[in-house]
């Protein structure tokens, strides 16, 4: 995988954090350049990032202490935590446990998915309503990302061996480093090709935009309500 970082300044996401841990990821997030911007023009998510169970049983009076924003997301930096009271969250995210998994590098990819994809309009009508509908509720979420050069079925062929859900809720992101309606074409023909391959009862959205480097990024959102 690979996910070069430039600083991102949120301007519709307010990161805070339930417990010590988390805030240091937060601090450590600052420090490599990704960030809340304190005058935000809305405030669309309070993200709180929960790290211990004692942070998970103040996430409410957390949020208590900050304006109302449209959603209220609680993101799990380890599984097996509890969210006792769920009211006025939207969503509960945790990251999947997979071999290797870094909870802060999977915070920090999911954080750059929402911004490349949300604050930054892409060519195809993805919005903050359409990854509202991909995060509500319970979810365990992961993120693969491929750059390729000229060909995009060579990052395509990395997305090929993840296992892909009835019940999962997807977004097909890429980019391309100059727009050309031929090249668009013979690109969306890959992807088309790919996206076939999804199952019926899954939900896909897509979207694209003109940016370097050129990637394919697959986000994956999989119920985890019981």
């Amino acid at each position: 995988m690979s996910l070069l970082m430039k600083e991102i300044a949120f301007d519709s996401l307010l990161l805070i954090a339930a417990d010590d841990v988390s805030q240091q990821a937060i601090n450590q997030l600052r420090s490599e350049g990704m960030y809340s911007i304190e005058d935000r023009s809305c405030t669309l998510i309070n993200m709180v990032v929960v790290s211990t169970a004692e942070g998970a049983e103040h996430v409410h009076q957390v949020l208590e202490n900050h304006e109302r924003a449209r959603k209220n997301v609680v993101v799990k930096m380890t599984p097996e935590l509890c969210i006792k009271d769920e009211s006025d969250i939207d969503s509960i995210l945790s990251f999947l446990p997979e071999p290797g998994c870094n909870p802060y590098m999977e915070l920090k990819h999911f954080l750059q998915v929402y911004h490349e994809n949300v604050e930054i309009h892409g060519m195809v009508g993805f919005d903050f309503r359409s990854f509202s509908d991909i995060i509500r509720g319970k979810n365990e979420v992961s993120i693969y990302s491929y750059e390729y050069q000229d060909d995009i079925a060579e990052a395509i062929s990395h997305l090929k061996p993840v296992n892909l859900k009835d019940n999962g809720k997807y977004l097909l992101s890429f980019t391309v480093g100059k727009y050309d309606e031929k090249l668009l074409s013979k690109q969306l023909a890959s992807l088309n090709e790919y996206m076939d391959t999804f199952p019926e009862g899954s939900c896909l959205y897509w979207t694209y935009r003109e940016a370097t480097p050129q990637k394919v990024t697959l986000f994956a959102s999989i119920s985890s309500e019981q």
